[in-house]
């Protein structure tokens, strides 16, 4: 595995660390998820079956050790565990860690290779760091709910949260490579605002030189939009190269088209057209003629996708249903997945590899510095 022998100390909650830490964990890397004495609030949102799929779909391949951190005892385990660690992933408002000192200024004296990543709305620095907030409000300032629709909606998607994962993490990775070649630590502030801000880059460069916040991707070009069929359902139309606007022009018979591929005046024209096929005809049609038009899947589809499940995207642990990491390695020839741990499952076999015996884990147990 690509991060064997790193080990992940994340300390966050809810979505954007964990996602961070569970690509970490899907790669190999050893995963202690650090959890309240509570649990990661995601642990109660259960489904109708009695189980939490927002969890299991982001801790899987992890370790749990529920510490109390607001106690002198658990913040001597931690910083024990820092020891021998790689990685620190938190999630907490800027300053709060330092307040038990706990930061990064603190850690990197026990630990100077540490390599500690803030994950936080707004960053540490600015005038929004002490904001509270979620996704919504995060697409919100950034501009990307202006981008997705001229009438803001809720997306139903964590577009922030999840761009902001993958930023983590590609900058975990880096930063572990840098200290391969240089032999130091650092210090990650990971902005959940910027990520989003950064999801639209191309939509600010369009915008500081026309005016115009729309690009030929945003769906006001005929040859790039969704449109309804005649059972009601949605397809995608991508022929946004001139080969595949020609073979679609050339698949519904309408030549007259072909000059037309950014003219919004025949969107109308194209509107009606795919109403008068159902979405397995525009299937068939795009099969034969090949002018990238695909159906708007229903997530029930996709969890029963023959291909999906045989090639491994979609797997299941524990009996929920998730999406595997979306990577092929040459270096090995599966990826290994373990279901999500439960509170605390882990906490005495951590505790006994850094020296702690049974009658002292039942003494922090009593106390309520553990679970």
């Amino acid at each position: 595995m690509l991060l064997k022998g790193i080990r992940v100390l994340d300390l966050s909650n809810l979505l954007p660390g964990p996602m961070c830490s569970l690509f970490l964990a899907d790669l190999g890397a050893d995963v202690i998820k650090i959890e309240s004495l509570k649990g990661d609030l995601m642990r109660s949102i259960i489904s109708s079956k009695n189980k939490s799929p927002y969890f299991s779909a982001l801790n899987r391949n992890k370790k749990s050790l529920a510490l109390n951190l607001k106690t002198r005892e658990g913040c001597l385990i931690f910083m024990e565990l820092v020891k021998c660690a790689d990685v620190i992933i938190e999630g907490f408002r800027p300053g709060k860690l330092d307040s038990l000192n706990l930061g990064y200024k603190d850690i990197k004296k026990i630990n100077p290779r540490i390599i500690y990543c803030s994950i936080t709305g707004y960053g540490q620095k600015g005038a929004y760091r002490d904001k509270a907030g979620h996704d919504l409000n995060y697409s919100s300032l950034s501009g990307l709910l202006d981008i997705l629709s001229s009438k803001p909606f809720v997306p139903g998607v964590q577009i922030a949260d999840v761009g902001c994962a993958l930023v983590a993490a590609f900058s975990i990775v880096s930063s572990l490579f840098y200290r391969e070649r240089r032999g130091k630590g650092s210090y990650i502030d990971a902005s959940i605002f910027h990520s989003a801000l950064s999801l639209i880059s191309i939509h600010v460069a369009q915008q500081s030189l026309s005016g115009n916040r729309s690009t030929i991707l945003s769906g006001s070009k005929p040859c790039y939009n969704v449109y309804e069929t005649k059972d009601k359902r949605y397809v995608s139309l991508g022929a946004i190269e001139t080969k595949f606007w020609h073979s679609f022009c050339k698949a519904i018979n309408k030549n007259q088209f072909l000059p037309k591929q950014f003219d919004q005046s025949i969107i109308n024209d194209i509107k009606k057209i795919f109403k008068e096929r159902t979405l397995n005809e525009w299937t068939r049609l795009n099969e034969e003629y090949d002018f990238c038009c695909e159906p708007v899947k229903k997530i029930e589809d996709l969890i029963n996708d023959a291909d999906l499940n045989n090639k491994g995207a979609i797997i299941t642990l524990n009996g929920v249903k998730q999406v595997s990491l979306p990577v092929v390695f040459s270096a090995f020839s599966r990826l290994n997945y373990s279901r999500s741990p439960k509170l605390g499952e882990h906490t005495e076999q951590i505790l006994s590899g850094i020296g702690y015996n049974k009658k002292s884990i039942n003494e922090l147990r009593k106390k309520e510095v553990i679970f």
